[in-house]
């Protein structure tokens, strides 16, 4: 039987928490003390108590759900946003000293992912949901661990949660818009896809209200395709033969933003001078536009993280009682692309 941690400790003369830390490769034990343990380990052939300690160390699952498998993350608007999410999550996992399992799923085995599950040996669940439907998610919320959903939200439903601030995001974008002397603003807007674009959508309305400015149907320009290509394709199939247009627009992302430039371009509109676009994402490619595209920042790395301390605290509460949805705030990326209009 392999020697435990709190033998190695009194084995050495130290505390079972140095020994553990540095076993974990934690910081704040010093170089001679980390060098004594280490040394330990290999001289008596302490092998298995690696092992054993890493199987103690507590484990998050996080399932990361892409609607249409691998080929979802090759869009560039789902590729950034996930990759920075699941940065973060991996970054404060470790600095928090939990194990992170990862997982993909998609629509076809999320319920045989939801089953297996129940058979892993892990204290919580998070699961980044930013393309699942209201059913899909209800496959997670009976497991018998504590979960964390992540960059999703039903009202229907309730279970622990981070997302962004949608609403505050697009008001932040229609108010920059109707300050720069903007009256007139259309709205390029993503339709069955992701919760996030509906909860845009209802913000969008809702900022137009509160600044007491018309909303005209007609300028409400709605896209259902999920990419590049598509997207321009169907932008311009769609403002091509327009007889006017209004002086700014609002777009659910920086992907049909650059889109919406490109074909207003081809149809002789000068930007921002003619149409002012804003965005939202801040996607690296936004700032190397000509001009550069004004947008809305999320904080995505800070949602991974937000998640991982969320979950924590699930876990340390055994569970816990109530209903937690933690947003985190957006802000406004001003560029060149919005015209002030004198």
């Amino acid at each position: 039987m392999g020697m435990k941690v709190k033998d190695l400790a009194k084995l050495l003369n130290l505390s079972p928490s140095t020994v553990s830390l540095v076993l974990n490769n934690r910081p704040g034990i010093s170089d001679a003390t980390r060098k004594k343990v280490k040394d330990a380990v290999k001289e008596l052939g302490y092998e298995e108590l690696l092992v054993q300690d890493m199987e103690e160390k507590k484990t998050i699952l996080f399932v990361v759900y892409r609607k249409h498998g691998a080929a979802a993350t090759s869009t560039p608007y789902f590729s950034q946003l996930f990759s920075e999410i699941i940065e973060g999550v991996e970054s404060q996992a470790r600095t928090k000293g939990y194990h992170l399992m990862v997982s993909y799923v998609d629509k076809d085995n999320y319920r045989q992912e939801a089953a297996r599950i129940r058979s892993e040996q892990a204290e919580g669940v998070l699961l980044l949901a930013t393309e699942m439907e209201e059913g899909q998610i209800a496959a997670f919320l009976d497991l018998p661990i504590p979960l964390v959903v992540l960059d999703n939200y039903m009202e229907q439903n309730q279970f622990d949660c981070v997302t962004m601030n949608n609403e505050l995001g697009v008001y932040e974008a229609v108010c920059h818009l109707a300050e720069c002397g903007h009256r007139d603003i259309g709205y390029f807007h993503v339709v069955r896809n992701a919760n996030n674009f509906t909860e845009r959508y209802f913000g969008f309305q809702r900022a137009m209200e509160r600044l007491s400015l018309p909303v005209n149907k007609e300028n409400i320009v709605e896209i259902a395709t999920e990419g590049g290509d598509a997207v321009y394709e169907e932008l311009k199939r769609k403002l091509k033969g327009r007889e006017s247009l209004p002086t700014a627009f609002f777009a659910d992302n920086d992907i049909v933003a650059i889109c919406a430039m490109r074909v207003l371009r081809e149809l002789g509109y000068a930007i921002p001078q003619d149409v002012s676009i804003i965005g939202f994402d801040n996607m690296t490619l936004s700032e190397m536009l000509d001009p550069p595209l004004t947008t809305i920042q999320i904080p995505k790395r800070m949602m991974g993280m937000a998640a991982v301390n969320a979950i924590i605290e699930k876990i340390k509460e055994d569970g816990g009682q109530g209903v937690l949805k933690t947003e985190v705030a957006t802000s406004l990326i001003v560029r060149q692309s919005v015209r002030v209009i004198e």
